[in-house]
């Protein structure tokens, strides 16, 4: 009876021991505050990947391609594409959420943006108050890709 017992007692420290392990690595692993960032980070970068296609978009709510005329663009460093960005999302935030930049596309001298809008009035202004020339600008009606041949 005496091994039954020295046996439970030697179990019981070594389960104690591992709870106490356990709940070091807990205390010293990610809080649940630091997960639930994590998470919220995952999830706006999913919804950043996601198509978003014309047909999608709420009724007042159009998608816009503007090509925006600028020399020498093509040779722009990392560092003056930061700032225009920097420029665009300040007047955006400035503008409210009735208008959102998805993303562009540099070439030699071009620069072709997506946005989505209510009008074409709230792009030209956006344009406008950053400085940016906005040489057109016209609705997306709908989108093709490799997947539309299938």
């Amino acid at each position: 009876m005496k091994i039954l017992k020295i046996i439970t007692l030697v179990l019981l420290a070594i389960t104690l021991s591992s709870c106490d392990n356990v709940k070091k690595e807990i205390n010293e692993g990610p809080t649940v505050v630091d997960l639930q960032a994590q998470i919220e980070t995952l999830e706006a970068e999913k919804a950043a990947l996601a198509m978003v296609i014309p047909e999608s978009l709420a009724e007042n709510m159009n998608m816009y391609v503007i090509e925006r005329e600028i020399p020498e663009l093509g040779k722009w460093s990392a560092e003056d594409l930061k700032g225009a960005s920097q420029t665009s999302c300040g007047v955006l935030k400035e503008m409210g959420s009735d208008i959102q930049w998805l993303h562009s596309y540099i070439t030699g001298d071009k620069m072709y943006c997506i946005y989505l809008a209510p009008n074409e009035e709230m792009v030209r202004e956006h344009a406008k108050k950053g400085g940016f020339p906005a040489n057109s600008v016209n609705v997306v009606s709908t989108m093709i890709s490799p997947e539309t041949a299938n």
